[in-house]
């Protein structure tokens, strides 16, 4: 084979991991470029462009240092990463240039590329959106709302996860960890920025108390709720009472 042509194969592939995906379901698709599929090896490739991929993401460790601890760990990084590229290279974008921007972007890819039927999936899910929360309301200073109806002081972010992602982080910070500790359950959280982002909170809220705060919309009066029922008003007021609401 011609040693000019194998690089120029191999550039083409880092440069675009579609090309890899496609290479590894379908290796003879190389001889049509004139080389021998056999003397390439596909899986090492692919881990190099998952790996550089990583690189360009470093900067989001300060802000999702267990998201990528949980990557590392759980041996997907490679797979995440490499997927990631893949993706953006056949919508042919570019990587956002701040690193809000590509926080978003990854938490956007990861919504509709993850297999939630998969346990080590479901968990990254609930590990990045937890810190991605914490740190967006870290870096915004709420304004403050007027209204007379029901409002958010300040500014909360809802999540569902399938677990409590604060015992993950723990038992990240552990030196060996094991998904199978983790309990699957339901949780429903709501972190919440009452004014200073120095101030974070996580409220751990019924399943009542997660969808009522999520009608609180500065719009639907206090007589609205009454309309529905008591006990929702008994929601509304212990909402009212923690803060994270004004009744108006």
């Amino acid at each position: 084979m011609i040693a000019s042509r194998v690089h120029a194969i191999v550039a083409a592939g880092l440069e675009n991991p579609e090309l890899l995906a496609r290479w590894k379901q379908e290796p003879e698709s190389l001889g049509a470029y004139g080389v021998d599929p056999s003397a390439f090896d596909l899986d090492a490739i692919w881990k190099f462009a998952g790996l550089s991929a990583k690189v360009k993401h470093n900067g989001l460790r300060f802000d999702l240092p267990l998201t990528f601890r949980f990557l590392s760990v759980c041996r997907l990084e490679i797979e995440v990463f490499g997927a990631y590229a893949a993706h953006k290279a056949k919508a042919r974008t570019r990587y956002a240039l701040t690193v809000e921007g590509r926080i978003v972007e990854l938490v956007d890819f990861l919504r509709d590329w993850l297999d939630f039927d998969k346990r080590e999936h479901e968990l990254l899910w609930d590990v990045i959106r937890h810190e991605t929360a914490l740190a967006q309301l870290r870096k915004r200073t709420p304004v403050v709302k007027k209204s007379r109806a029901p409002h958010v002081v300040g500014e909360i972010m809802l999540y569902e996860m399938t677990c409590d992602p604060r015992v993950v982080g723990e038992l990240l910070r552990e030196k060996s960890f094991d998904p199978d500790r983790v309990q699957r359950c339901v949780v429903h959280l709501c972190y919440w920025n009452p004014g200073d982002p120095q101030d974070i909170r996580i409220l751990e809220l019924d399943e009542l108390g997660y969808h009522l705060l999520s009608l609180v919309d500065g719009k639907r009066s206090l007589a609205d709720f009454k309309r529905i029922s008591k006990k929702l008003m008994s929601a509304l007021n212990e909402l009212g009472s923690v803060g994270v609401i004004s009744l108006g």
